[in-house]
C-alpha cells in the first residue's frame, strides 16, 4: 500500500500462476467441456442444459459451448457475507480474506482423555462443536465426525441439529440427498427466524462434490439445485486423486477440476441466476506407495494455491484446506504439516479454509490438532501484517535512536511501553527460560494442547439456542427418524 510516495506496509505475497497460465488453464477446461463433455445423471439438469444451448448425446453426455460457461461465470456474486446464528456478520468471502474451519465426517476420534483411537459418538461431536465455538481463530464449523451411535439414516440430520444448538458460528454442512438437505435448510430456518431471514443471513453453506472424472451425480445435482432455489451458498468441489481419478500432472488435474466445477456452476446458475456459489477443488495426488490421499504433500499446497488464484481470477469466493495432516497421532509430523498448510492458506488467500483437525488423511479427527491450528493461525496472521514503514514509525526510530545514543537501551522508553503489545504473544507456544519452564512443569507442546482441550471442554458453554427454536428443530429431527 502506498500513501503519496511513502510505503506504509507491504504484506507478504505469494503468486503461483501467471496471467497467461490462468488463461491457458481456462481455455483447456473450455475445450474439455466442448469436446469431451460431462455425464449428468440428472434429468432436469440435462433438460435445462439442452434448452440453454448445450449439446446432449448418448442420453446424458453434455457438451458445453464456451458462451454458456462464460455467462455462468459472470452470473454469481463475487462477495458472500455469512452471519452467525444471531444474524451478525461473521465472515466475508471476497478477495484474499481468509477464514478457517473444521472438516466433515471423520470416522474416528483421537480421544483427548484416554488417547484411544476409536469411533465417534454423538457426545463427541457435541464436544467438538463446543471446542470450535470457544476458539477465536476457528471461524466456521463443519460436522467433524460421523457418530457411530446414531441411526445412519438420520446422521446428517443429527449433525445439523447439534451444530445449530452447540455453536453460534457459521455452519458448512453436508447431506446425503435432497431430502436431508431440505431438512437441514428447514432446521437452519428455524434458528434464523424463517426462510427469508436465513437467506438474508446466509448462516449455512452446503459442501457437495462432482464424481470425478467428469460426472455429476443425481444426488449431488439435486442438492446443488436446491441450494440455488433458496439462494443459499454452496461449494461444489471436486476431490480427485491425480494418478487415480484425475490425470497425473497438476496441470491436467486442474483442467479436469475446472471442467467439473464450471459444469456444476452452469446448471446452478440456470436454476437461479445470481445464486451464491463458492469456487473450490481438493485436488490431491495419490501416494502410489500406499494408494492414499496426501494432505501434507507439497503438491497439494500447490494445487490448492492454484485453485485459489483461479477462483479469484473468475471473480468468485474461494474454498481451501489447512490444518490437516497424514499423521496418525498429534506428533511432529502433524505440527509440521499443519504449519505449512496454514501459512500457505494465508499466503494464497482462499476465503473459506476447511479441514482443520483432520488426521490420517481425513479418517480421524484430533481436538489437539484443532487447538494447535488455532494457535498457528494467530501466528501467521501476524506474519501477514507485514512491517509498518511510515513517517510515524520512522520518526520514532530516529528520535529514539538519537535520544538513547550508542550503547544505551530502550527498556524504559515510553515508545517501548506503548508499542510492545503490538507484537504477537502466544498462548501455547513456550518462550520461557529453561528454569521458568521447569518450574511451570516442563510440559511439552502436546501436553499443553491436551490440557487446553480439556479446559475448554470442562468450562466452555456456547450461548444457548432459544428453547422454542430448539423444539422446532427437534420436531424436524423426529420426523426424519420416522
Amino acid at each position: 500500500m502506498h500513501v503519496g510516495n511513502k510505503v506504509v506496509y507491504q504484506s507478504p505475497q505469494f503468486s503461483l500462476l501467471s496471467e497467461s497460465q490462468l488463461q491457458d488453464l481456462h481455455l483447456a477446461a473450455l475445450e474439455v467441456l466442448r469436446h469431451t463433455g460431462i455425464r449428468f445423471f440428472h434429468t432436469e439438469a440435462v433438460e435445462m442444459l439442452k434448452a440453454a444451448g448445450a449439446f446432449v448425446s448418448d442420453g446424458n453426455l453434455v457438451k458445453f459451448p464456451a458462451r454458456l460457461v462464460e455467462d455462468a461465470i459472470a452470473s454469481p456474486p463475487s462477495r458472500i457475507t455469512m452471519c452467525d446464528r444471531d444474524g451478525e456478520p461473521a465472515v466475508t468471502l471476497e478477495g484474499s480474506r481468509v477464514y478457517f474451519g473444521t472438516g466433515s465426517d471423520c470416522l474416528n476420534l483421537l480421544d483427548p482423555r484416554t488417547g484411544e483411537h476409536r469411533r465417534f459418538t454423538q457426545a463427541d461431536i457435541v464436544d467438538s462443536y463446543r471446542l470450535c465455538d470457544a476458539l477465536p481463530n476457528i471461524h466456521f464449523v463443519m460436522s467433524n465426525g460421523i457418530p457411530a451411535d446414531v441411526n445412519p439414516a438420520v446422521t446428517y440430520d443429527v449433525q445439523m441439529a447439534l451444530l445449530l444448538e452447540h455453536t453460534t458460528k457459521p455452519i458448512v454442512f453436508v447431506t446425503n440427498d435432497r431430502a436431508s438437505c431440505q431438512r437441514a435448510i428447514d432446521m437452519a430456518a428455524c434458528a434464523a427466524g424463517g426462510y427469508e431471514a436465513l437467506v438474508e443471513q446466509q448462516h449455512i453453506l452446503l459442501y457437495s462434490e462432482p464424481s470425478s472424472p467428469l460426472k455429476q451425480s443425481q444426488t449431488a445435482v439435486d442438492k446443488l439445485l436446491l441450494m440455488a432455489e433458496y439462494q443459499l451458498p454452496v461449494v461444489h468441489s471436486p476431490g480427485p486423486l491425480m494418478g487415480g481419478t484425475a490425470p497425473i500432472t497438476m496441470a491436467g488435474g486442474l483442467v479436469m477440476s475446472l471442467a467439473e466445477i464450471l459444469s456444476g456452476l452452469v446448471v446452478h446458475q440456470l436454476k437461479r441466476a445470481g445464486a451464491p456459489f463458492v469456487f473450490g477443488a481438493g485436488l490431491h495426488h495419490m501416494d502410489m506407495r500406499s494408494t492414499q490421499i496426501s494432505y501434507g504433500s507439497p503438491e497439494f499446497q500447490l494445487t490448492k494455491a492454484a485453485v485459489a488464484e483461479l477462483g479469484r481470477w473468475y471473480g468468485l469466493p474461494t474454498w481451501g484446506y489447512a490444518g490437516c495432516s497424514d499423521a496418525k497421532v498429534m506428533d511432529e509430523q502433524a505440527a509440521a504439516e499443519a504449519m505449512l498448510s496454514v501459512m500457505m492458506a494465508k499466503l494464497t488467500g482462499a476465503n473459506l479454509v476447511h479441514d482443520v483437525g483432520y488426521m490420517e488423511s481425513g479418517l480421524t479427527l484430533s481436538y489437539e490438532m484443532i487447538v494447535l491450528t488455532d494457535e498457528l493461525i494467530g501466528m501467521t496472521e501476524n506474519v501477514m501484517k507485514g512491517i509498518e514503514v511510515n513517517d510515524d514509525t520512522l520518526m520514532v526510530a530516529t528520535h529514539e535512536l538519537h535520544r538513547v545514543g550508542p550503547g544505551g537501551h530502550f527498556l524504559d522508553s515510553k515508545q517501548t511501553l506503548k508499542r510492545f503489545k503490538d507484537f504477537w504473544f502466544p498462548s501455547l507456544i513456550d518462550r520461557k527460560t529453561r528454569p521458568q519452564w521447569l518450574d511451570a512443569g516442563a510440559t511439552t507442546m502436546g501436553q499443553r494442547l491436551n490440557d487446553r482441550v480439556k479446559e475448554i471442554l470442562a468450562e466452555h458453554r456456547p450461548v444457548p439456542l432459544d428453547a422454542a427454536k430448539r423444539d422446532r428443530i427437534q420436531s424436524i429431527l423426529a420426523r426424519a427418524a420416522v
